[in-house]
């Protein structure tokens, strides 16, 4: 069975810092990896959360990717700033 799950783009409109917000979006991607979900849609809920929209999807993305491919595939950027708070996912 594949499970599927749709967060708005304004979940990080009450942190305030950067490293708050990627510790969040671990967690989320934590509990997606435990109950096996299959597919994470972002849906825009107004119009000023857009760039948070891109810093979820740059997270989830850089998650699941293969910790050795990480290097090669995501050059250095501001979003990934904090990503070494994040928890690893032991997915397959």
């Amino acid at each position: 069975m594949n499970l599927s799950i749709a967060i708005p783009d304004s979940l990080l409109v009450d942190e305030a810092t950067k490293i708050d917000k990627t510790k969040k979006i671990s967690i989320i991607a934590r509990t997606c990896a435990i109950f096996r979900i299959r597919e994470i849609f972002i849906y825009r809920e107004g119009d000023g959360h857009r760039n948070d929209s891109t810093l979820i999807s740059t997270l989830l993305k850089y998650l699941e990717t293969p910790q050795f491919f990480r290097k090669k595939l995501f050059p250095k950027m501001d979003a990934l700033k904090y990503a070494g708070v994040m928890t690893p996912l032991k997915i397959p």
